[in-house]
């Protein structure tokens, strides 16, 4: 037997999830019956036009993906008013960010983030050899900017701020995210991870692009998995000045995004209108399951996201399993807590039919 590092044996694999067939074996349930709510999924396929595109590159599945990204970075670099050397692509956001903690952090160093919030963080931190703060939220459930401040020191290389945060879906002002960034040493690099930036409707809220392009120490993360259901596909970017990304891009293999991927998320850009509808019918089925949570009593945290986090108590694993033989899949997280992906209209009544059955 081969002899691993250490805290790699004390690692337990990370949970994607059950299969809905294996669900569906289980519980006797028919697979197309069964309400995935767990992966923060969009409840929709890809933007009009995209299968047709994508389907189109198949033939050329004999050749390797182009390696610069060079389509999808100009097309999105003029959406986003940067330059194409602003912009790093890779297998998700997941995969850039443990190239980033490769890059930048090892043995002797640490990664600061809050907690609770993605749980990549730890795994990226420790796949580099660094150690994890996890710093605690604030009593709202959102990150605490002045705990983690504090919890910085010579050996921290990364600081990651969760923008809207998961699993709690709160967001941070914009104004405390840059007035933090100035009060942290230069040698400290800032990774603001976006995945769920689309969702937001909040005007305390904004990008940190401007910040990434003009400053050394600062790294926004986005992704096409959510509102553009694309997460099949694993196409995340990272904006950045060019010289930060040109050292970043030596920890990372080559041709990590296919060509199908490329060209899916090519042929979702510029759809501003299919953008807004998704995000709107987001947020009108969000302030429905918050509503109808409220009448139930139930607390959570304040979303600004495609997803809910709320309490169920000690009960939470017994009524998670009960919500499963019915057929509604939600994902449990810290210790009484849950969250929930927001579905489509049909699905939402179907999570709260779940739910009021799981109480009785």
């Amino acid at each position: 037997m081969p002899k691993f590092r250490p805290e790699i044996e004390d690692l337990s694999p990370y949970k994607v999830g059950r299969q809905m067939e294996d669900v569906a074996r289980e519980h006797g349930l028919d697979p197309d019956e069964i309400v995935k709510l767990t992966a923060n999924e969009g409840p929709e396929g890809p933007f009009p036009g995209v299968v047709e595109a994508a389907s189109a590159v198949l033939a050329q599945s004999n050749r390797y993906p182009d390696n610069a990204c060079w389509d999808i970075g100009h097309a999105l670099a003029g959406e986003e008013g940067i330059e194409f050397e602003n912009l790093l692509f890779g297998a998700g956001s997941v995969a850039l960010l443990a190239e980033i903690a490769v890059a930048t952090t090892g043995p002797g160093t640490n990664i600061v983030y809050g907690w609770p919030s993605f749980v990549m963080y730890r795994f990226a931190a420790i796949w580099a050899g660094a150690a994890t703060r996890e710093v605690p939220l604030d009593p709202v459930h959102a990150l605490d900017l002045d705990a983690m401040r504090q919890a910085i020191d010579e050996n921290t290389r990364i600081v990651v701020i969760c923008n809207p945060n998961n699993p709690t879906g709160t967001i941070t002002p914009a104004d405390e995210i840059e007035a933090f960034i100035d009060s942290i040493p230069e040698e400290v690099l800032v990774v603001v991870d976006e995945a769920y930036h689309e969702y937001v409707v909040d005007p305390a809220y904004r990008t940190e692009i401007p910040l990434a392009v003009s400053r050394p120490n600062v790294v926004v993360l986005r992704t096409f998995s959510k509102i553009y259901g694309l997460a099949a596909h694993r196409v995340g970017y990272a904006i950045a000045r060019e010289d930060v990304l040109v050292e970043l891009r030596k920890a990372q293999a080559p041709l990590t995004v296919g060509q199908v991927g490329q060209t899916a998320a090519l042929a979702s850009l510029g759809q501003h209108e299919e953008l807004t509808r998704r995000r709107d019918d987001n947020t009108r089925r969000r302030h429905h399951l918050v509503g109808a949570l409220r009448e139930r009593d139930i607390t959570m945290a304040e979303s600004h996201t495609n997803f809910i986090y709320f309490e169920l108590g000690d009960r939470y694993l017994d009524l998670v399993e009960r919500m499963t033989g019915y057929g509604v899949l939600i994902r449990p997280m810290n210790p009484g807590w849950v969250r929930v992906t927001i579905g489509n209209d049909d699905e939402n009544r179907r999570f709260l039919d779940s739910l009021d059955s799981a109480l009785a």
